[in-house]
């Protein structure tokens, strides 16, 4: 490019005369050269367009040499043999352009279009006016003469509309489209100049000016094959995007739109307005264009707003419902089948050891089975039924007008489909009116959890409670917790006995009712009127009834001396949305004097967290690990959470003491305390004298009873 710009230089040098006008046709004819060269060393695979262009170029290089030789030997037709060469060198750049704006936009976009069309039509109205009108105008000029010179800013408009079409490609961002505009722009200014200095003086004020606009053009377009970025303007474009910055492409749609009337206002610097006509006539079709362009913003955000409700209804893996779409979808069903008295059952389904699947076969395998397993899953589902993704292997389905077994039946077809040898664990579970939704997904999710340890690839019931159900009042039975060093008891823990029923069928059947806190808050009531002076009382509560108002009523006042045993009967996290008010009513508890504890540690899908969630006082082993200390899974447990427990200044307790040899086991290991037969047994609080713990087996007959209710 740096002998170019010298020889332009130079340039200045030449007297006017022959001698310049053929240095101008070699410099534009060496600025050709160099483009050709530059396109052949870069070969991009289409070249078509370029070629194209160049040839244009080249056009107005040998046109400007027939018009230097036209001068000299005198030739005054007009139009001369110079301006059929112009036109098909426009010609040819106008068909190269296109041939790129094709290949890089695809079939096509209607919205670019109509920007370019805007644009143009304001650059028509200008040189309708000050252009097109004068030379009509001109009785010097033949017929053939006026439309030679109307082609000269018709064929300017139509290349400055492609271009502009070709700014909403992907291409608009590569230096290559960006010389390539600057060429364009720096040939329609010396155009413009040239034809406006012509038409109202009668020629060219200053031809050396205008020769080193139109040289600027040549020399760009030289500079654009020479660009690496010329691959990426040749290449198709993967998608029809819109890459170009929309402030930018504001800016340039408000130009063309302010064009007429700025046209107006010169038209009328003179003190009459001649040419309002062409004004007006390209008024109203602006205003039609922008109407078309509205009208294709309005479509297009209409289809976004379907497109991004179905994104957010959707899971994006598997295209199956999201679990808000899931929530919506129920909440529906459960009010048709109550206006209708038909049953909904609903099963939640989990794949088994899929985090094991994902760590042999990989994530993008994982993914591979969601979406294979949804696929053979839905072929199964028929009418309102609804499968959902709500977890990141959990699904939910939906069951209208299917009792418990028929929805079992039908998710026995889900298993067997179920691709790569793969298995899932499932809980059914049947709505009940008069119920909250929530009602019946808890259900479910507790039979999940008891498919998952019982052994996994297998489906179970929740337990049908009618809607009627009267639940029982609970009594309150007393068990020791013992410090392991020194024997003697420390805390009572409450549990709940009931006359004719085990304790977790009666917790069941409240779980199920959407009772839970009810129950639990007249245990919790019952448990402080029979605690014991000088001893913590040990009290249950689920950890989602923590909030309630329920379990804050029975747990008014001081509660000094009062341990709240946080229990978890669900695989799945507490809903995010409920975990703040979890742990408001947790510091509330605290700050009255509370402890927590939690209950049933070692067994939980989330045992870690629920450490970290609740920053329990006291940890409680559940009775399956104390019994099995043998296993270095076990042992590795309780190691891990004593450790725990040291560093937070926290206490373990061990549930289900039953032998003296656990007992010496957990002695050495270094838990603090135990709970269990071995240390002593539960006995009703009505049967035990004042200040008294239970050291005896309840008259109840409850010495089997091992669920701490």
């Amino acid at each position: 490019m740096v002998p170019l710009v010298a020889a332009t230089g130079g340039y200045l040098l030449l007297p006017s005369g022959p001698v310049r006008d053929a240095a101008f046709a070699l410099i534009g004819l060496a600025c050709v050269v160099t483009a050709f060269v530059g396109l052949h060393l870069h070969a991009p695979r289409r070249q078509a367009g370029w070629f194209l262009v160049i040839s244009g170029f080249l056009g107005w290089v040998v046109g400007d040499a027939l018009f230097s030789l036209q001068t000299a030997w005198g030739v005054t037709a007009y139009p001369a043999p110079a301006d059929a060469v112009y036109l098909v060198a426009y010609l040819l750049m106008a068909a190269g352009l296109v041939v790129m704006v094709r290949r890089r936009a695809g079939n096509g976009d209607l919205a670019a279009v109509l920007d370019a069309t805007i644009v143009a039509t304001g650059a028509a109205v200008v040189a309708g006016v000050f252009v097109l009108a004068p030379v009509a105008s001109d009785s010097s000029l033949s017929a053939l003469g006026k439309l030679t010179s109307a082609f000269y800013p018709a064929a300017d408009i139509l290349l400055l509309a492609i271009l502009v079409r070709f700014w909403a490609t992907p291409s608009a961002r590569t230096t290559s489209f960006r010389l390539l505009v600057c060429a364009f722009g720096f040939i329609f200014a010396g155009d413009a100049y040239y034809t406006t200095t012509t038409i109202m003086t009668g020629g060219v004020e200053s031809q050396l000016a205008n020769d080193f606009v139109w040289f600027a053009g040549y020399i760009l377009i030289a500079g654009a094959t020479w660009d690496r970025s010329v691959h990426d303007l040749a290449e198709p474009a993967p998608g029809l995007e819109d890459v170009s910055d929309p402030t930018k492409r504001l800016l340039l749609l408000t130009g063309g739109l302010l064009l007429p009337p700025v046209t107006l206002l010169g038209d009328g610097l003179d003190g009459e307005v001649s040419q309002w006509p062409i004004v007006l006539i390209g008024s109203v079709l602006l205003s039609l264009l922008v109407l078309m362009r509205m009208a294709g913003l309005l479509t297009v955000v209409r289809a976004q707003a379907v497109q991004l409700a179905g994104l957010a209804r959707s899971d994006a893996l598997t295209g199956v419902p999201n679990r808000r779409s899931w929530d919506h979808e129920l909440s529906r069903a459960c009010r048709t089948a109550e206006d209708q008295g038909t049953p909904l059952t609903l099963a939640l389904l989990d794949l088994d050891h899929f985090k094991t699947y994902n760590d042999i076969h990989g994530h993008p395998a994982g993914d591979l089975l969601l979406k294979e397993a949804t696929a053979g899953w839905v072929q199964h589902l028929s009418g309102a039924e609804v499968l959902a993704r709500v977890g990141g292997e959990e699904f939910a389905v939906l069951l209208p007008d299917h009792d418990a077994e028929s929805a079992r039946a039908r998710v026995l077809e889900l298993l067997a489909s179920t691709p790569r040898g793969q298995t899932f664990s499932a809980g059914v579970a049947t709505w009940q009116p008069g119920t909250e939704p929530a009602v019946a997904v808890a259900a479910a999710d507790r039979a999940l959890y008891d498919a998952k340890r019982s052994g996994r690839n297998r489906i179970c019931l929740a337990p049908f409670v009618p809607s009627g159900t009267v639940l029982q009042q609970p009594r309150i039975a007393l068990q020791p917790m013992v410090d392991l060093a020194t024997g003697e008891p420390v805390a009572v823990e409450a549990l709940s006995r009931f006359r004719e029923q085990r304790p977790v069928e009666v917790f069941e059947q409240a779980r199920t009712l959407g009772r839970l806190s009810e129950l639990e808050a007249a245990a919790i009531t019952a448990a402080r009127a029979v605690a014991r002076p000088g001893l913590l009382l040990s009290v249950n509560v689920d950890i989602a009834s923590l909030p309630s108002p329920r379990i804050r009523e029975s747990l008014s006042g001081d509660l000094t001396g009062m341990v709240l045993e946080v229990t978890e009967h669900t695989h799945t996290p507490v809903d995010p949305e409920a975990l703040g008010d979890v742990q408001a009513a947790l510091r509330d508890y605290r700050e009255r004097g509370a402890l927590i504890a939690v209950d049933d540690w070692g067994t939980g899908y989330s045992d870690m967290d629920r450490l970290e969630l609740l920053q329990p006082e006291i940890v409680k082993i559940d009775m399956s690990i104390v019994h099995d200390l043998d296993s270095a899974r076990h042992q590795a447990l309780v190691g891990s959470v004593l450790a725990w427990a040291n560093r937070r200044h926290a206490r373990v307790c061990a549930e289900g003491v039953e032998t003296e040899a656990q007992l010496e086991r957990l002695r050495r290991l270094g838990v603090h305390l135990g709970q269990g037969f071995h240390l002593g047994h539960p006995a009703l609080a009505e049967d035990l004298g004042p200040g008294t713990t239970s050291s005896v087996v309840a008259r109840d007959g409850s010495e089997s009873e091992t669920i701490p209710r």
